[in-house]
């Protein structure tokens, strides 16, 4: 096996930032960061704050190029936490790391603000930017000696458990990486789970990168049942391989599933376990799981951690493919490359008002990157917790394609082309397409007179329950809030009033506040000047 590049290189290092002054749309509203120029590079990030909350993370980074990198969404969760064996359940919730490969500055957003967010950075290339795996099938693998776990030494010894199934994850890590990048994507992943989760080491037992390399993961022997902190419920029964991708917008390649299969053939063979069938588990419970402590559960040998936990990893596009998997470790031939199609899509305007239309564009590629041309792509959207598909359009000569869509209320957005005989199906990343609702006044009052009513009266579309008016008045050169009250909509219809107490300049709103449906509405300010 390879080893380390000798030389004068620095070992790894962590550092954090605690989150800094933030733009809030509304109270408990979406928030969004400026851009953090970090003080030291890094190549891999997360989020951590207090409290139980499940927020809706995205966050990008800008390369020493000075370019920035797509927007990337990160799970929130408190998933992958350790049975409680040790210290219990965790004091904070925290993302899934992201593996950036070199970044310097980094952006986020959130959907919600987030009480002592921390973002916390991991540098371990100079310690390994030479070293690289050699690809070959289990049970030779990465050791952790090999991708440099001198430089994330667990806290305690391993636990050992049984192992009666596997459970399959992945990282959510940037698909962009190259080969030589694997070792330092699970030092990486070992210190934010051990420094920033507080783990006892790496979560997972093994982990397999995008060209079909094996490495070693949680320290105790990759042949012994070590449990690990990768399925809340179940780790004291089940042995973790994450998949070194981000598989809501990637398929894994055929060198991730033919190691994946090699590995869980092996891994289950090692501890006397059907390579298929039924078996039944027996939950240890915890917040991350989705059955209650001392549950019976019966499931595949093979399985996803949504199989158990409340997550969607290991991300819809490898969860599709779990059948096959499950065909390659009992079958023991390798995955043969597919005829790999590609969809991608943008849309025009992100964030749109109640009635507007927003175009939808994107490209259907086939296995060899050329054009698709006169196929259908179907335009799904999410605001329920499903998927619908909304319209289909074809594609043109060139492989693009465009449509309209016309939302009624703030949804999830994905472009899948179904697929036919020889052409895999495909599925673009979602996109969040955010609605603010339509408030506007009639007749709005624009003067008024000390201790008299004004009226103030309009519409807001779609329907909300309750509206809300704002009364600024400015005093000593500044607009301060003196009025704000709920005001009842009825079938998208309010009236209210209210009344100066003194003279001068005023201004006033009509808001609605963010909720499943909606962004945060505004009227926009409306000056009022009030005579005595």
């Amino acid at each position: 096996m390879p080893s380390v590049a000798s030389g004068k290189a620095r070992g790894p290092f962590d550092f954090e930032l605690a989150a800094p002054s933030i733009q809030a749309v509304a109270a408990g509203g979406p928030v969004a960061s400026r851009v953090l120029d970090t003080p030291r590079r890094f190549n891999l990030v997360g989020l951590r704050w207090r409290g139980r909350v499940t927020p809706e993370i995205r966050l990008r980074v800008q390369r020493p190029s000075g370019r920035w990198s797509r927007w990337q969404e990160l799970e929130a969760h408190s998933d992958h936490n350790p049975d409680g064996r040790r210290g219990g359940e965790p004091a904070v919730s925290s993302s899934d790391p992201v593996w950036v490969g070199s970044a310097d500055a980094v952006q986020y957003r959130t959907n919600r603000p987030l009480r002592g967010l921390r973002l916390h950075f991991v540098n371990v290339r100079s310690q390994l930017r030479s070293a690289r795996a050699a690809q070959v099938a289990p049970p030779v693998f990465v050791t952790r000696q090999q991708w440099g776990a001198s430089q994330c030494r667990p806290r305690q010894p391993p636990d050992y458990g049984t192992v009666e199934a596997v459970h399959v994850h992945h990282t959510v890590s940037l698909n962009d990486y190259a080969p030589e990048d694997g070792p330092s994507i699970v030092l990486a992943v070992c210190r934010y789970h051990r420094n920033s989760n507080g783990w006892n080491d790496v979560g997972y037992n093994a982990l397999v990168d995008k060209y079909g390399v094996l490495y070693e993961g949680r320290a105790g022997g990759l042949d012994q049942a070590v449990v690990g902190a990768q399925a809340q419920g179940f780790n004291t029964q089940t042995a973790g391989v994450a998949s070194i991708a981000d598989h809501t917008s990637a398929e894994p390649t055929p060198e991730t599933l033919t190691t994946l299969a090699s590995y869980i053939r092996w891994k289950l063979g090692v501890h006397g376990q059907p390579l298929l069938g039924p078996v039944t588990l027996r939950s240890s419970g915890g917040s991350a799981t989705k059955y209650a402590a001392g549950r019976s559960v019966t499931l595949e040998r093979v399985i996803g951690h949504r199989d158990t936990g409340r997550t969607a990893c290991p991300g819809a596009l490898l969860y599709a493919r779990l059948e096959e998997l499950r065909a390659l470790v009992s079958s023991g031939v390798g995955a043969v490359p597919t005829f790999a199609t590609r969809v991608s899509g943008t849309l025009a305007d992100f964030s749109i008002d109640y009635g507007d239309v927003v175009p939808v564009t994107g490209l259907l590629s086939g296995p060899d990157g050329a054009p698709l041309v006169n196929e259908t792509v179907e335009v799904q959207t999410n605001g329920t917790g499903l998927w619908k598909t909304a319209s289909l359009t074809t594609t043109a000569p060139d492989g693009t394609f465009a449509t309209e869509l016309q939302p009624r209320r703030r949804v999830y957005v994905r472009l899948r082309f179904p697929g036919r005989a020889e052409l895999r199906r495909a599925t673009s990343s979602r996109l969040l397409l955010h609605l603010r609702p339509l408030i506007a006044l009639r007749s709005p009052a624009t003067s008024g007179v000390r201790g008299a009513r004004i009226r103030v009266a309009g519409t807001i579309a779609p329907r909300k329950r309750f509206v809300t008016l704002v009364v600024q008045q400015r005093v000593a050169g500044r607009y301060r809030k003196v009025r704000a009250q709920p005001v009842r909509a009825r079938r998208g219809r309010f009236t209210t009033s209210f009344v100066p107490l003194s003279s001068g300049a005023y201004r006033y709103a009509v808001v609605s506040v963010n909720d499943a449906d909606t962004d945060r509405g505004s009227t926009g300010w409306q000056p009022l000047r009030v005579r005595r």
